[in-house]
């Protein structure tokens, strides 16, 4: 992107970058992970080219591998990408702000939005914008990974799993068997795995050593453990709650709302939140941009006030960003081997799959109508094909809803 620096720039500039970058991010992102991973393919990938297609996919079949928040994880990866750790930690801070925010006000009682249920018309119309934006990160991301018989049979091996099986489970496992696949497929052809290894925009600037990784990993480990091990020893309602919340966020693969029975569980059967409250403040996030997980914010502040939310939060968030700055290291140097490589040819076509599963499975529970789908098609033509910023085309979209509602058209939505 024109005026950007270039890699050799200082660390100030370059945060001042991510900064700049992931300003409006945090008030734009409705629409779930996948809708995350679309406008981040959009802004960062086909727009500033701070990392090219094929790392980008290589990255979203990591964090799909891995616990914690998907898209929370590729907003991270992506940040550290330009500006290193501080990079990393500023996009997600960015990221969250917004609807943690308001979810922890509505949790302590200051505000409440949504009393009554009911959805803005605007949001109806955002609604089919997001699924659109899926699309289009399926169809770019597609056309760089997608061009043999075998890795057209992976994608769509993933999106028919993805469609059929709504465990959280089948993500790592998914993406494992296409990795298999493509190793056996592939075996002895080493011209076929896909890029060189210096090929693409290299992770320059992440600035974690591999021992570093190691200690994030034992961090991340020992955690999970010690606080476990505590909450059996000390009867401490503030250890009881971190325990919960950062188990919670070690367990889950694929985030969004893949947390919700656990977190349901967890919550109400204890007494901290009753199902009325998860309820309402579930209801109040689905109307958010921003994380899924910006939910613990809620929650966290009604089990125990300001307290309580800064423990829900950072310790759901916590296991992901350790894990993915754990992993970073060791990802830049074993995707350069050429088994690694061959494997990766089968991993980024099944990750594929998923999102394309997941625009199937979008399109379904939001059952748009007539006027619904003239929004999907219009938001779909307007980034794909004129290349308008998916930002105006959201903002476009809300205000096309909310002109629908006052048409009396909204049952068409």
């Amino acid at each position: 992107m024109a005026g950007e620096a270039g890699p050799g720039a200082s660390l100030g500039r370059r945060l001042a970058e991510v900064g700049w970058a992931f300003l409006p991010f945090g008030w734009i992102a409705f629409g779930g992970p996948q809708a995350h991973i679309a406008l981040l393919q959009e802004r960062f990938v086909a727009r500033r080219r701070w990392l090219d297609e094929q790392r980008f996919v290589e990255l979203l079949g990591l964090g799909q591998g891995l616990p914690g928040p998907t898209s929370t994880q590729m907003v991270v990866a992506v940040g550290a990408a330009r500006a290193g750790p501080l990079g990393g930690l500023l996009a997600l801070f960015l990221f969250l702000l917004p609807a943690a925010t308001i979810m922890a006000l509505a949790g302590l009682g200051m505000t409440y939005f949504l009393a009554d249920g009911d959805r803005p018309a605007w949001l109806d119309g955002i609604q089919p914008a997001t699924v659109a934006l899926v699309a289009v990160a399926a169809w770019r991301l597609g056309q760089v990974v997608v061009n043999t018989r075998l890795t057209m049979g992976l994608m769509l091996l993933g999106a028919a799993v993805t469609i059929l099986v709504s465990q959280p489970w089948v993500f790592p496992a998914t993406l494992a068997l296409g990795g298999l696949v493509s190793a056996v497929a592939l075996r002895g052809r080493r011209n076929e795995a896909g890029r060189e290894p210096g090929d693409g925009v290299p992770l320059d600037n992440l600035g974690i050593s591999r021992v570093a990784g190691v200690l994030l990993l034992l961090l991340f480990f020992g955690l999970l453990a010690g606080l476990i091990g505590a909450r059996l020893v000390f009867d401490w309602p503030a250890l009881q709650l971190l325990e919960s919340f950062y188990r919670t966020g070690s367990l889950i693969f694929g985030g969004g709302q893949v947390v919700l029975p656990m977190l349901l569980t967890e919550v109400v059967d204890t007494g901290w939140v009753t199902e009325q409250q998860f309820l309402d403040g579930f209801a109040l996030m689905l109307a958010l941009p921003g994380p899924m997980f910006s939910f613990s914010a809620y929650l966290g502040a009604v089990a125990g006030g300001v307290p309580g939310l800064l423990l829900a939060l950072v310790g759901l968030f916590l296991p992901g960003v350790l894990v993915i700055y754990a992993v970073l290291p060791f990802w830049e140097r074993v995707r350069r081997y050429p088994w690694a490589q061959i494997v990766l040819v089968g991993v980024n076509a099944t990750a594929i799959g998923l999102v394309v599963g997941v625009v199937f499975l979008l399109w379904e529970r939001a059952t748009p109508g007539p006027a619904g789908a003239v929004i999907a098609l219009l938001a779909f033509g307007a980034v794909l094909f004129y290349r308008l910023p998916a930002p105006l085309v959201i903002v476009g979209a809300g205000v096309m809803g909310w002109l629908s509602g006052l048409a009396g058209l909204g049952g068409m939505l």
